[in-house]
């Protein structure tokens, strides 16, 4: 049997010990260079209503992109960013409708992120809502689908090991206020090869909470719901940004209406999503 060359077995030590010592992951992306993305989404919500259940089928992909504008000495990154355009398909079975909708979107928003990706800052430079067609009024962009909300943990990661994260943020449009609260963990799988650049995969576990109130049609709501976020994220181990991300989300939410109609309609929400990090 032949015996492997002193020359391999150095460099399988040297590689097994470089392995061995962890991964350190930074936000870090070099100031002037642009990441252009692409977001598919499939959602389908079962809704109860008056002992009648409606339910909605819809698919959206959205086209942004963020330009890093500059990076401080101390690591806290600067970057724009812009939604091109968001075509949303819906489908329903009651009342019968089967259309598409392009929104052109002139959306802009600056963030300000530490080296571990913590939001610092959030402006927005134009735009923020959408003029829904045939009736739909306006509707605020959801910032939440678009931001970068990775924050990595400072030590240096392993396979296997995990960092938990929680965050709460608040959307508020005409219609009322809506807060989202996550909770949950990542875990570091390894290092592999994505869309042709070397990515750490990331396991992510969410468990998320949501509550919000307003008015609609003259009538005040309220809303309550729990649901999971379960997922993979690819994340360049040398600049941070996310790569690739797939994620499965379910929510079970109770809506309450008050006024003219007194009544309580529960509802399922499942989301299917990709994100791709477009050359």
């Amino acid at each position: 049997m032949r015996k492997p060359s002193i020359f391999s077995l150095v460099l399988f030590i040297l590689v097994e010990f470089g392995f061995s010592q962890g991964v350190s992951l930074r936000f870090q992306p070099e100031p002037g260079q642009t990441f252009n993305y692409l977001l598919l989404s499939e959602t389908t919500v079962i809704q109860s209503a008056m002992g009648m259940e409606q339910v909605v089928f819809s698919k959206t992909e959205s086209k942004f992109k963020y330009l890093i504008q500059n990076v401080s000495p101390n690591g806290n990154v600067e970057m724009i960013i812009s939604i091109d355009t968001i075509k949303t398909s819906i489908k329903t079975q009651m009342p019968p409708m089967d259309t598409t909708f392009s929104f052109p979107i002139a959306f802009k928003f600056k963030q300000v992120h530490d080296k571990y990706g913590k939001p610092l800052n959030y402006e927005i430079i134009e735009g923020g809502e959408v003029q829904i067609p045939m009736g739909g009024g306006t509707r605020r962009i959801d910032k939440r689908n678009y931001t970068f909300s990775l924050v990595f943990p400072q030590d240096k990661l392993t396979p296997g090991k995990s960092w938990s994260f929680s965050y709460s943020d608040t959307s508020t449009a005409e219609e009322g206020k809506t807060i989202v609260k996550t909770n949950g963990e990542y875990t570091f799988e390894g290092i592999e090869e994505k869309l042709g650049l070397e990515c750490a995969r990331l396991k992510l576990d969410a468990n998320l909470s949501l509550s919000g109130s307003g008015t609609i049609q003259g009538m005040n709501y309220g809303l309550e719901g729990e649901g999971k976020n379960k997922g993979t994220v690819w994340v360049e181990v040398k600049s941070g940004v996310i790569v690739y991300s797939e994620m499965d989300t379910e929510m079970d939410i109770a809506m309450g209406i008050s006024g003219q109609v007194e009544m309580t309609m529960p509802m399922t929400q499942k989301v299917k999503s990709t994100l791709s990090l477009i050359k």
